[in-house]
């Protein structure tokens, strides 16, 4: 009985959440600003949607104009201290709301890669096992 209604509070959880996505996006054509608000908000949105919680929020986050990319998970690593950080780079704009969030949850994968499974980071079959994760909350993982 437990079992059953956590599988149902998850799946309410995951239908909301696509409800949430499905709505922000209604506008394809509007351009989308980036914000820091925006950024916290859905991080911790898709944290308890695709990660169970287990991602630890970036170290830094920046927005700024990259080159040739929509965003990335950066990797400081730091030999002196023995220590290593991540910093999240996104796009001031994007074409819309949904490049925006499909960019964001992209990045998410990424650190969860490197900090939870000590992984490469790469597009490799870790990364795409992700897919039908993202596919129920009708968002795209691509490269």
């Amino acid at each position: 009985m437990i079992k059953r209604l956590k599988l149902k509070t998850k799946d309410n959880y995951i239908v909301r959440t696509k409800k949430r996505i499905l709505r922000d996006t209604l506008d394809h054509e509007a351009k989308y600003k980036t914000t820091f608000k925006d950024i916290r908000t859905y991080f911790k949105i898709f944290n308890k949607a695709l990660f169970k919680n287990t991602l630890n929020p970036f170290n830094d986050v920046k927005i700024k104009k990259i080159v040739r990319a929509s965003g990335q998970c950066v990797e400081y690593i730091s030999y002196r201290k023995g220590t290593n950080s991540f910093v999240l780079e996104m796009m001031p704009k994007y074409k819309n709301k949904m490049e925006f969030l499909n960019t964001l949850s992209h990045e998410m994968v990424h650190l969860w890669q490197q900090t939870i499974k000590k992984d490469t980071g790469n597009h490799n079959k870790l990364f795409f096992s992700f897919r039908n994760k993202f596919k129920r909350l009708n968002l795209k993982l691509s490269h």
